[in-house]
């Protein structure tokens, strides 16, 4: 049996548009200047397709992961740059902090990213 990535995609897609909305990432540069000393960050938004956030705190209170206070996912496609732990995720007047990025695939095909997230923005 064989799988229609493109079909696959769209559909991903597609439903996470029926209930998703847009959220904005942030991603950051950093440049230092060796003759000044300074370290100059730049900040970039992006606005994505993201399911809404969905709470993503683990039940056993002995567990080593680390606690999300939620999750989203976001479909891989018109995904055109690096999603990456430290950037920030704003949606619905909350700002998060990624903490994990999670791919989800088939074969060799990014089908959607699984974020998660912490509430805050240090």
């Amino acid at each position: 049996m064989s799988v229609d990535v493109t079909q696959l995609l769209a559909d991903v897609y597609a439903a996470t548009a029926e209930v998703g909305r847009s959220v904005t990432i942030t991603a950051y540069a950093d440049s230092y200047d060796v003759a000044t000393g300074n370290t100059t960050r730049t900040p970039t938004n992006y606005t994505v397709l993201a399911s809404p956030p969905y709470n993503a705190t683990r039940g056993v209170d002995a567990d080593s992961q680390p606690r999300g206070t939620a999750q989203v996912v976001i479909p891989a496609q018109g995904v055109t740059f690096t999603i990456q732990a430290g950037q920030k995720l704003a949606t619905g007047g909350k700002v998060y902090t990624i903490t994990v990025v999670g791919r989800l695939e088939v074969g060799l095909t990014l089908v959607a990213y699984e974020l998660t997230l912490q509430e805050g923005a240090p």
